[in-house]
């Protein structure tokens, strides 16, 4: 599965694009990929019962922003495969904020 890495700002966080379907169309997603503890680090989220999280923002465009925020160590090539293969097998993805875990 191929994507572009836009930028790796560190271990924790990468921007990237990859292509998929949502709703049955195919888009891009704009990504951004974080680990848990730099998205909580990042927003100052003092709760570390904080859940994993899939975040779709609406577009009118076939480039959709995403943010994902998994419990990994470290954001790698790995781990990118994995969120992609995610990304693309879940059945629900709607917009919106997903909490799961």
């Amino acid at each position: 599965m191929s994507y572009t890495l836009i930028q790796q700002f560190n271990a924790e966080h990468a921007h990237i694009k990859f292509n998929g379907k949502f709703h049955g169309k195919n888009v891009i997603w704009n990504t951004q990929f974080l680990t848990l503890n730099k998205y909580s680090e990042q927003e100052d989220i003092k709760n570390k019962n904080i859940k994993q999280f899939i975040h779709i923002e609406k577009s009118d465009t076939d480039i959709l922003n995403l943010t994902v925020a998994l419990n990994i160590e470290k954001i790698n090539e790995p781990n990118i495969q994995k969120m992609m293969i995610m990304i693309r097998q879940y059945k629900n993805l709607a917009i919106g904020r997903h909490e799961y875990g």
